[in-house]
């Protein structure tokens, strides 16, 4: 008997165990509601951060151009002076070759004299004083007396102006050599220069390359949340249809709705418009009017009903363009969503302001906010559609 009782608490366990795991419970209009706030709060910080984006990009790019024109300069005064380099390196080059033909021409000269030298020695005791003695008249005498005396200043003169010309050569020479390493050590600080900034614009581009990636991943968070955000509002507008069809014990029994506000201009009708109509902004199948106005135009309740939906917290009141979109409550910013029964609801959207909660009771032409351009406005205006049992119909059809 101990045994069946422990056999049957093993089957409910295993039961337990097996369906537990696979029970559900249906998230309610609060949860979903919060839930919906997060996912705007995600898609609001991931912009944020893909506006931060834009800045960086655009600042590292002008920092990228600036060193790019940095660099074009480096290239051209290393250029320049490479240039200057090159001519002194040629006319040390030229002086090299002038001094050592100046050596050459001194060694020759101081070698014929050093053989001129040699001979005389060879002639024993015969001197300059010999020749001259030696001489036959008075003409011989003043004639060699003069050869002797050429002889001795030319090797003397020829000797000197060699003797200047090699130390002009060699002051020319060190003067050159010296610019030329001034020249090259120059040329060397501006590769370093040149490197650097090539460094830095590497590094620069690496970080573009990132924010890309960056700003791709963000935009793929958006698109999952815009997803979730959908799936949620699917599942709002089901509790919202269920919601509508009881009305809060109001019930829609047909006749004209208010128009909501007054001073208004049709710029937007129900049904497709294309995204060019729009610049991009918003949908291309529209599923309400838009009712051009003044900002801060009051609004006012369609009809008696309750609310069943309320989103507030968008503070981005201003005229969009692509580049500036914003995903507050999917679009609509802050809007308001009344139920009138039987199936039939309205909504407001682009509100600046809305005096409502959910769970509030309104009755037809009262004020219920006021006019703005949150979420994806072009200009100010007042969103209205009409849903009836969940399916969005034309306005124009219950509007007196």
């Amino acid at each position: 008997m101990k045994k069946k009782f422990i056999m049957i608490g093993l089957v409910i366990i295993l039961i337990v165990g097996t369906v537990l795991p696979f029970t559900s419970y249906a998230a309610t209009e609060q949860e979903l509601n919060q839930q919906r706030k997060d996912i705007e709060e995600d898609i609001k910080e991931a912009q944020e951060r893909q506006e931060q984006i834009k800045g960086e990009v655009s600042e590292t790019q002008e920092e990228i151009n600036k060193l790019n024109d940095e660099i074009s300069q480096k290239e051209a005064e290393i250029a320049t002076i490479t240039a200057e380099l090159n001519q002194l390196t040629d006319e040390l080059d030229k002086l090299t070759k002038q001094l050592n033909e100046a050596q050459e021409k001194y060694d020759e000269q101081f070698d014929s004299l050093c053989k001129r030298l040699a001979a005389q020695n060879k002639r024993g005791s015969v001197s300059y004083l010999d020749v001259l003695l030696g001489s036959n008249s008075l003409t011989d005498f003043i004639s060699n007396y003069y050869m002797i005396e050429k002889i001795a200043e030319y090797d003397a003169e020829l000797l000197s102006d060699i003797e200047e010309n090699k130390n002009t050569i060699e002051t020319s020479k060190k003067e050159v050599d010296a610019k030329k390493e001034v020249v090259a050590q120059k040329q060397s600080e501006l590769k370093i220069e040149e490197i650097s900034l090539t460094t830095k614009k590497t590094n620069k581009n690496k970080y573009l390359s990132q924010l890309g990636q960056e700003d791709q991943d963000l935009q793929k968070s958006i698109d999952e949340y815009n997803q979730k955000l959908k799936e949620t509002d699917e599942e709002l507008s089901r509790l919202a249809r269920a919601q509508g069809n009881n009305g809060g014990g109001f019930v829609y029994t047909g006749g004209k709705l208010n128009w909501p506000v007054s001073g208004y201009r049709i710029s937007s009708y129900f049904g497709y418009r294309g995204s060019a109509a729009t610049g991009g902004v918003g949908t291309a199948n529209h599923n309400g009017y838009d009712l051009a106005c003044a900002h801060y135009t009051p609004i006012y309740a369609a009809e008696d009903g309750v609310v069943i939906k309320c989103i507030t917290g968008c503070t981005h009141d201003y005229p969009k363009t692509y580049a500036t979109r914003c995903y507050c409550g999917g679009g609509y910013g802050n809007y308001v969503m009344i139920s009138h029964g039987n199936g039939l609801v309205t909504l407001y959207g682009h509100c600046s302001s809305i005096n409502l909660n959910v769970g509030d009771t309104v009755t037809r032409g009262q004020k219920i906010g006021e006019v703005g351009s949150c979420g994806w406005s072009t200009g100010y205006h007042l969103h209205f559609s009409v849903i009836l049992n969940g399916t969005y119909v034309n306005p124009g059809n219950y509007l007196g």
